[in-house]
C-alpha cells in the first residue's frame, strides 16, 4: 500500500507529490507526468479533480526520487496500479519534481 502526501503547496489540495517507500518519503520525477497521473494521486487523497504540474512548481524536494516515467490511465485507485520505472530508478534531479493541484 503506497502512501502519498502533498508538500509545500498553498492549500491542502496542492503541492509537490511525495510518496512513502522503504521507510522514507521521496518525490516523483516529472518525466511523462500527466493529468491522468495527477488524477490518481488526487483520488488517493480523496479529491475528484486534478491538474498536473512539472518542473518543481511547488519547490524542489530533498532525499530520494522514488518514481520516474509514471504512466497512469486515470482510472486507477492507487499509484501502485500504474506503470513506472522500478522504485529508485530515474534520470532526474529535484528540479523535475512532480506536483498536483487537486
Amino acid at each position: 500500500n503506497i502512501s502519498v502526501r502533498l508538500k509545500d503547496g498553498n492549500s491542502s489540495g496542492n503541492g509537490r507529490v511525495e510518496v512513502f517507500f522503504n521507510g522514507e518519503w521521496g518525490t516523483i520525477c516529472d518525466d511523462n507526468w500527466s493529468n491522468n497521473n495527477a488524477l490518481v494521486i488526487c483520488r488517493m487523497l480523496g479529491y475528484s479533480n486534478a491538474v498536473a504540474y512539472s518542473k518543481a512548481h511547488f519547490g524542489a524536494g530533498t532525499g530520494q526520487i522514488w518514481l520516474d516515467n509514471v504512466n497512469c490511465t486515470g482510472t486507477e485507485y492507487s499509484l501502485s496500479e500504474c506503470m513506472s520505472n522500478r522504485w529508485g530508478h530515474h534520470d532526474c534531479e529535484h528540479n523535475e519534481d512532480a506536483a498536483v493541484n487537486c
